[in-house]
């Protein structure tokens, strides 16, 4: 069923309105991608449940199986149980029109849940590709059933933080949809000179900001790009590192434009605060 071009005019101009972002070139590309790619497909069979970003205790389901319920800034519930869902579009738009996606882009994603910001990401980088790594295997299929017909996009039923092969990347970009505490040695080695890391960094309860970063050894330099919280990336979280983040996103004016530095080295990772304070976290081999 084809969705009624006003519903999704007014999708798009939401999100347009919500990103709180000037419109150039940038945006609209992100725009574009949003309007070119339907999400139904990746939403499953109707009614749906949504997740009000306000509100993110309550979801609720659509009065019934019309796609136009999709059409809202919104998040689409895939798992309740696990808490995995199809992410905001205002937040995401937002983030990737920051980033500015090249179109000629290598991109590795970790967590593709049903592949709705994967076909995103390959519109973004259309002469480029994406390798996507899901690690529930029912959404994984449902992936590669999404975007099978797509040579540029590779899905890929593992954990992108340690089931990386020889051969894959080097990445312009490597993108987390899962929460991390630091970035891992495999996505390190694989990003290129001036690559860029975007990582929502998240503590103990899923609660963080998303963290955009420069390649560089052995210390990143880095922006917050605002707060989020996610389900966690079982390959790149360690406990006690989690409960120092929690610490450093007490004062919550860190969360969005705050200028940091990611340290690694010696299989330690230091988040500088301030410029004056690090926290440290000897990560198990």
């Amino acid at each position: 069923m084809n969705i009624d071009s006003s519903y999704l005019d007014a999708y798009i101009d939401q999100i347009r309105v919500l990103s709180g972002l000037e419109l150039n070139n940038s945006l609209q590309r992100v725009l574009t991608a949003f309007r070119e790619v339907p999400r139904e497909p990746f939403a499953g069979k109707g009614p749906w449940k949504l997740r009000s970003p306000l509100y993110s205790n309550s979801a609720i389901f659509t009065p019934n199986a019309d796609p136009r319920h999709l059409y809202h800034c919104a998040l689409v519930v895939l798992d309740e149980a696990l808490g995995i869902n199809i992410g905001e579009p205002t937040m995401w738009a937002r983030l990737l029109a920051r980033v500015d996606v090249a179109e000629s882009a290598s991109i590795l994603q970790i967590g593709a849940g049903t592949g709705y910001y994967t076909a995103i990401l390959s519109k973004l980088a259309h002469a480029g590709g994406v390798l996507a790594f899901e690690t529930q295997k029912t959404l994984a299929d449902l992936a590669s059933e999404n975007l099978g017909a797509q040579r540029s996009v590779d899905i890929r039923h593992g954990d992108g933080a340690v089931d990386l092969q020889e051969g894959d990347g080097p990445f312009d970009l490597i993108v987390a949809f899962a929460g991390v505490t630091h970035p891992v040695e495999p996505w390190l080695d694989r990003l290129k000179p001036n690559g860029r890391i975007l990582l929502p960094i998240t503590g103990s309860r899923g609660w963080g900001a998303m963290v955009l970063a420069e390649s560089g050894y052995p210390v990143m330099n880095a922006i917050t790009l605002g707060p989020c919280g996610f389900y966690p990336c079982a390959g790149a979280r360690d406990d006690a590192l989690a409960r120092r983040i929690d610490e450093m996103w007490k004062d919550r004016t860190r969360m969005d434009g705050w200028k940091m530095q990611i340290g690694l080295r010696s299989n330690t990772a230091r988040y500088r605060v301030d410029g004056k304070e690090f926290y440290v976290r000897h990560l198990p081999e």
